[in-house]
């Protein structure tokens, strides 16, 4: 199990966009010493997961497969992929779908139609729900006790200027997003962007996920977003979970 974690480690150590390492980078990115890295990057080179070149090493089209076989295996995914690409034409804008995992929210699709609004986040991006539309509508399906204990345990980092960190101040946001059924914010992770976001509901009336669309600050006008494309977000959420509905196992009740 040790060994499993170090490996993931490794591979996650290319995780911020550079292309190449060497040995000792990657050592430090994963926490290990020299000589373990060594050893797992030529275990990843000899799986075909990895490749090496005058001392460096990078990861191949290869590892994609263990990101797209947990993608594959989601009736979500399958469903909201078409769907949230059809969003991103009619908008013309930065249109995703995550999923939460612990204190982040994960894109899991991602559909950009004209030039890139941003290339700090891609497929599989980590982002911290506190800061983040696709966040907040997610923590505002928590029960008031869950709420709690995850405003007690959160770190609060100050992302741009516009970043709210005070836990009431965030309670207060996500209240509003749970009143409101969606949740606007505007430039608390990257200055000049916004996200508009609404929840996806599983068969059980849980939020399972998030579709939002981003914009860019220079040609956001609020009251004409609300009035376009928050229908077209609803209208996207409304199908998903739909589907969800549908595909729920036979013979499992309704809540």
């Amino acid at each position: 199990m040790e060994a499993f974690a170090r490996g993931l480690a490794v591979i996650r150590a290319f995780a911020s966009g550079h292309e190449a390492l060497s040995i000792s980078a990657v050592a430090a990115r994963a926490g290990l010493t020299r000589a373990g890295a060594r050893r797992l990057l030529y275990t990843l080179v000899e799986l075909g997961y990895a490749e090496a070149s005058d001392g460096a090493f990078s990861l191949t089209p290869r590892v994609l497969e263990l990101g797209f076989s947990y993608l594959s295996s989601l009736t979500l995914y399958g469903v909201a992929q078409p769907l949230v690409e059809r969003l991103a034409r009619e908008t013309d804008e930065l249109c995703t779908m995550s999923l939460r995992d612990g204190d982040s929210v994960v894109y899991i699709v991602r559909a950009e139609i004209r030039a890139p609004l941003s290339r700090a986040f891609g497929l599989g991006s980590r982002l911290p729900l506190f800061a983040t539309s696709m966040g907040r509508v997610m923590l505002a399906g928590l029960a008031d006790a869950e709420l709690e204990s995850f405003l007690a345990k959160a770190k609060f980092a100050e992302f741009t200027r516009y970043t709210k960190t005070e836990r009431g101040r965030i309670r207060d946001e996500v209240v509003r997003a749970r009143r409101q059924g969606w949740c606007l914010v505007k430039q608390e992770l990257e200055l000049g962007v916004c996200g508009l976001s609404v929840p996806i509901h599983d068969a059980d009336g849980h939020v399972a996920a998030a579709v939002s669309i981003s914009m860019n600050m220079a040609r956001f006008d609020e009251t004409q977003t609300l009035k376009e494309y928050l229908p077209k977000l609803r209208a996207v959420a409304g199908q998903i979970s739909a589907a969800l509905h549908a595909h729920r196992p036979a013979g499992r009740p309704v809540s």
